[in-house]
């Protein structure tokens, strides 16, 4: 969990651990940069795809970009060459552009979630008229200007109180005690874990409007005994298979987000275990890794754009279209 990781193994000089995180940080910036690269490709290709709904998942997956392709590759140098964390400049900027990302990873989710209930539950004419194109950028924007300034607010607040400037903003920065145990810098570790809570509170309370309206909707069609040969039987059906996608959705954010807000709660109290921290930072790392697979695993569009890109659609045309050549040739 950025330099917790680093600040362990320098407690115990634990080489092979060292080397076991920089594995698993290479691992997860390859797949994550490729994901969260290919969606950001598919949007920007294929012409269904560029909508705002699409364009906030463009957003997370930016955000997403910064810590699978530039900090996790800065993280697993360090840890394989044991560097400590305050051996370099470098290293301060990298968990400073982290705290940015990781936040503007957040705002995103919650753009996401509020921009789905209002697709859902909205007329189309008033949800195209709340997000026009101009009104989604100045949410993305606003995603990004409200993680800068609070990355930047201990600064901002200590020129306006004159104040000497404090030290650089870093995550997980913190001084060992105790063997293997770490006190987390109190005003990044507070402001990730007040993030997270805010947008978990967003996200269950979008959701979950959005499970309440579809269960009434599945509970009508079963009400009015509507058979498979119905016509509007196939909306129940897209109703029960949107109730698990948005379950698999809360549920992926919630497994991967809850460890590590209790992990920064105690560790704004007393020293963490090192170990622990690692292991609530991997399921939120995975996040970044995932996110761009949990928004579009249920979209047919990017589907077949993925298909189309593969050459899968190519091959299959001409694997179909061979037979028909050869009995027109007979």
């Amino acid at each position: 969990m950025g330099n917790s990781s680093n600040s362990s193994t320098c407690c115990d000089g634990a080489l092979g651990e060292n080397i076991s995180w920089a594995v698993t940080y290479s691992l997860l910036a390859v797949a994550g940069s490729s994901g969260n690269l290919l969606v950001i490709y598919l949007v920007y290709s294929a012409r269904k795809l560029r909508s705002a709904s699409n364009a906030f998942i463009v957003n997370v997956c930016a955000a997403d970009l910064l810590v699978c392709g530039v900090w996790m590759p800065q993280e697993a140098v360090a840890l394989a060459v044991a560097r400590p964390p305050r051996a370099a400049a470098g290293p301060a900027a990298w968990r400073s552009l982290l705290l940015l990302a990781l936040l503007a990873s957040l705002f995103s989710h919650s753009l996401i979630a509020l921009n789905r209930y209002a697709l859902i539950t909205k007329a189309p004419a008033a949800y195209r008229d709340l997000y026009s194109r101009r009104k989604a950028a100045a949410m993305i924007a606003s995603s990004w200007l409200g993680a800068a300034a609070l990355l930047l607010l201990p600064w901002l607040v200590a020129a306006a109180l004159g104040r000497p400037r404090p030290g650089a903003c870093l995550l997980f920065p913190a001084s060992s005690r105790g063997g293997c145990s770490l006190r987390l810098c109190p005003y990044p570790a507070a402001v990730t874990a007040a993030s997270i809570l805010a947008h978990t509170a967003v996200l269950l309370c979008a959701y979950c409007k959005i499970l309440r309206r579809v269960q009434a909707s599945v509970k009508r069609v079963s009400v009015l005994n509507f058979h498979a040969n119905h016509p509007s039987y196939p909306c129940a059906r897209k109703d029960k298979k949107l109730r698990l996608y948005v379950s698999f959705v809360l549920c992926a954010f919630l497994l991967s987000t809850e460890p590590l807000v209790w992990v920064l709660l105690c560790g704004l109290v007393e020293p963490v275990p090192a170990l622990l921290c690692n292991l609530a930072w991997l399921p939120f790392a995975l996040l970044f890794v995932l996110s761009p697979y949990v928004y579009t695993r249920n979209n047919e569009e990017f589907r077949k754009s993925l298909r189309a890109v593969l050459g899968i659609e190519l091959s299959r045309a001409a694997v179909e279209a061979a037979p028909a050549v050869h009995a027109v040739s007979r």
